[in-house]
């Protein structure tokens, strides 16, 4: 049984076994673990906003909060950082600079270093990179 949590163009819902789920072209419902669906960059302009929205949909579903920390975001990111469109790399640098954990995409900064669609963005990857690689050395 899938608990649907959004309403949106693609809809998103959780399993039973805590398995997010999206329901694909096909009609049935697919796994967020096992493939990256390109609507999952558009999680990124909700910024921290995302997971206090998600964490109200699952309690009014009668789902443990808790599951909100489980949601593929990392997908959504590395979506972003690699998406050719400046505003989906922007997106992704911003929540980076808001949540953190920019180590978990270093390959993806590094090359947006490089090849970042305007110079906030390879600026911004720099810095990303510069920070992540300092505080692995702390």
């Amino acid at each position: 049984m899938v608990t649907e949590l959004s309403e949106s163009r693609v809809p998103v819902g959780v399993t039973g076994a805590g398995e997010w789920v999206y329901l694909a072209r096909e009609g049935g419902w697919s796994s967020l673990t096992g493939s990256t669906p390109v609507f999952l960059v558009t999680v990124l302009p909700k910024g921290g906003a995302f997971h206090s929205d998600l964490r109200d949909q699952l309690v009014a579903a009668g789902l443990p909060p808790s599951m909100a920390d489980t949601f593929p975001v990392a997908s959504s990111i590395r979506l972003g950082l690699t998406w050719p469109a400046e505003f989906w790399q922007q997106a992704a640098l911003d929540w980076l600079e808001r949540e953190g954990h920019a180590e978990a995409f270093l390959p993806e900064l590094e090359a947006l270093m490089h090849t970042g669609g305007t110079q906030r963005i390879r600026h911004t990857a720099r810095r990303l990179v510069r920070a992540a690689r300092q505080q692995a050395r702390a």
